[in-house]
Formats: C-alpha cells, sequence, structure tokens
C-alpha cells in the first residue's frame, strides 16, 4: 500500500483519486487517520485531530467531497446501495413492458423501480438492452434477480398477455392523477426518442388508454427512468387505496 508521505507528493489530482480509492478499503486506523487529514486538506476543512475511526457513511462523504470539489467523475460502478430490505415484501400484479429503451442504464434503472414498488414482471423487446448488460445490471442493483424478466416480441407478449389490461405512458394521455388504474395488468414504455409504436399504442387504445404526467416548467418531458417512477407510486398507491376500502 502507499505510504502517506508518497501520498502528499502526488500532484493533487491524482492524490485526489488515490485518495477516493483508499477511503474504499479496509486499512490500518493509524494509517485512516493520515487519509482523512489529508482529505479534508484537500477539500479545506480543518484536520484538527482526525480519527483513529470512521463510519462508512462519513468515508462516503469524504469521497463524494473530493470528487466535487476536484471535479472527478464517479462512474455507475463506484455507487453504492443502500441495503435490501430484510423483512417481507408486497408484489402486486403488475408489469412493464419496454419497448426498444437504448439505454441499458434506463432498463436496470425501470428494473429497480419495478421491484422497489412490487412489480411482478419486467418484459422487454429484442431491441432493448438485456438486463445482464453490465451497465443495466448496476444501475438496477439487484432488483432483476427479484422480478420475472423476459426478452420478447411483442407479437408474442400479446399472445400471452391475452385480454387482461394494458395501458401505456404516453404524450396526450389521461392525466395521472385522474387516470382509472386497473387493479392488475401492464404498463408499456417507448424508447427514449421515439417513444411506443404504432402497434403498442393501439393495443393499449383498446384497452385501458393511455396515461400521461402533466408538467409546468419548460422541459415537455422526463427521463423514462423517472417517469416510470412517478406512474408506479401513482399506481401502487391507488391499488392500495382501492383495496382498503373494499376491505
Amino acid at each position: 500500500m502507499i505510504s502517506l508521505r508518497k501520498l502528499e507528493g502526488l500532484p493533487e489530482r491524482n492524490r485526489a483519486r488515490k485518495l477516493m480509492s483508499l477511503l474504499t478499503e479496509p486499512c490500518d486506523p493509524t494509517f485512516l487517520a493520515g487519509l482523512v487529514r489529508l482529505a479534508r486538506q484537500m477539500i479545506g476543512e480543518s484536520t484538527g485531530d482526525s480519527p483513529l475511526e470512521l463510519s462508512e457513511r462519513d468515508r462516503k462523504i469524504l469521497r463524494q467531497r473530493l470528487a466535487i470539489r476536484w471535479g472527478i467523475e464517479v462512474a455507475d460502478w463506484d455507487l453504492q446501495a443502500p441495503a435490501d430490505r430484510s423483512g417481507p415484501v408486497t408484489t402486486f400484479p403488475f408489469a412493464v413492458w419496454l419497448d426498444d429503451l437504448r439505454s441499458p442504464f434506463n432498463v436496470g434503472s425501470v428494473a429497480r423501480t419495478a421491484e422497489a414498488y412490487g412489480f411482478e414482471a419486467l418484459f422487454s423487446s429484442l431491441f432493448t438492452p438485456p438486463l445482464d448488460h453490465p451497465r443495466a445490471k448496476r444501475s438496477a442493483m439487484g432488483a432483476a434477480d427479484h422480478l420475472r424478466a423476459e426478452t420478447l416480441s411483442l407479437g408474442d407478449l400479446k399472445a400471452r398477455w391475452g385480454d387482461r389490461p394494458v395501458f401505456a405512458l404516453e404524450l396526450g394521455g389521461t392525466n395521472v392523477n385522474e387516470f382509472q388504474f386497473p387493479g392488475e395488468g401492464l404498463v408499456m414504455l417507448g424508447g427514449e426518442e421515439l417513444g411506443l409504436g404504432p402497434e403498442a399504442l393501439d393495443w393499449a387504445d383498446r384497452s385501458y388508454g393511455r396515461v400521461s404526467l402533466p408538467l409546468f416548467g419548460h422541459k415537455a418531458s422526463l427521463n423514462v427512468g423517472v417517469a416510470f417512477g412517478v406512474l408506479a407510486a401513482a399506481w401502487t398507491s391507488s391499488h392500495l387505496a382501492s383495496v382498503k376500502i373494499e376491505g
């Protein structure tokens, strides 16, 4: 392992990168105190008496501040998610279809959101990056292990889904705050540039139709993963409210 003296002799940006790396590793308490002292110097904080022990949260804060202070981009691979729920989980008869999304990051983001909101399944088109793509796996944070996931054509999905409810998250639809969500069903998401194709939209229009998110700023659209998160929260809330009323 590099010595503190050698670390201090590195060019500042290289030193910041090295410190960010070392702060992720277990190390001798005295060495850790030296790392903390250097890190705090580099971000302009008072060093004081650098502690011999540092919580994982405090290490993460130092790494983040070094990255911001020195303009160091942090790769997706370096981000660490909170621990998974250890208790019982709730699932709903909900599924999502990804129609030719381009970004593996968005695929993983949708998978993580779907699992977190209790969806049972995620289906994706033949030209959507698979969930085992490295970037999709990273952004999914293990969610794919808890979802029924499958890649198939829209025609095969329609044949398998049958007459169960289907709707589209798409511009020009019913406001999400007024939409009558089904108790079970499939929501379809289109690609980042082109949206859903005509066949998918026709399928939705013959079933539960289209739902849209009201926007009020200059931007007329949201990232597909963010938009799905808003939709998923609204759907599960609606479902839980209806179950409570019926109960």
